[in-house]
């Protein structure tokens, strides 16, 4: 399928996006997980080569362990769950490939436009909007990036035809906890309905990575398009609201 679809386009560029990103999944069907986001990675590099095309495999920052945080691409990843490691598996056979390509790493993409499957920004905004108290975990650090954002700097990436690891997150390094609170804030919603949690008392399945914010001043440097401060991207956000 890959392969017909491919030959058939002949595409200069592909961006890379498909992934089976639940988490908690990933950890029960591990099978899966591999399968998809790591072989079907290096089947499209494989493909991408054959036409000359550059390769844009968005990743993850899942692929760290969490134990620093503000990570920088040349750190070495060591990932904690099978989300993770599938994901790193994606990197390695693209970059076996030998096609043209670049690692774009992001974390807790949120935002409009998927209404049959809430994002943590969407999730947390809806339910605050229905009065109900939420769980959000405050010992858990990301970099929020609004998908707007993320688009953005991906067509620049394209533009500029890059070939490397580059880290493409929002610049803001925060818990879960506080990141439901600014929404809270910005969407003038009661910030009481947000209890702070830490992770060991969620019922998940799979491990996560206690800090795995990413360090974002290459991308801040290279692209014209640049990470958003969480603040900036929130009022994004707010104005793409659906009334």
């Amino acid at each position: 399928m890959i392969h017909d679809a491919i030959e058939r386009i002949r595409p200069d560029v592909i961006i890379h996006a498909a992934a089976v990103t639940d988490v908690d999944l990933c950890e029960e069907r591990p099978e899966l997980a591999y399968l998809i986001n790591g072989e079907g990675t290096g089947k499209i590099g494989e493909e991408a080569k054959g036409v000359g095309a550059h390769v844009i495999y968005v990743s993850t920052d899942y692929v760290f362990d969490g134990r620093t945080g503000s990570y920088r691409e040349d750190e070495p990843p060591n990932p904690v769950n099978h989300y993770g490691r599938s994901k790193l598996l994606g990197e390695r056979l693209l970059r076996e490939s030998c096609c043209h390509h670049c690692i774009a790493r992001t974390s807790v993409i949120y935002g409009w436009g998927r209404e049959h499957r809430p994002n943590f920004g969407t999730w947390v905004l809806s339910t605050l909007q229905s009065n109900r108290t939420i769980k959000a975990v405050m010992d858990q650090y990301v970099s929020p990036t609004l998908n707007e954002n993320l688009a953005e700097m991906l067509v620049n990436v394209v533009d500029m035809k890059l070939e490397r690891v580059l880290h493409v997150a929002g610049s803001t390094r925060i818990d879960r906890y506080n990141f439901a609170l600014k929404i809270a804030e910005i969407f003038q919603l009661d910030p009481n309905l947000v209890e702070p949690v830490k992770a060991a008392d969620m019922n998940w399945r799979a491990q996560r990575p206690a800090d795995s914010s990413l360090d974002v001043e290459k991308a801040m440097r290279l692209l014209d398009r640049k990470p958003l401060k969480l603040s900036d991207a929130l009022e994004r956000f707010r104005a793409g609201q659906v009334l």
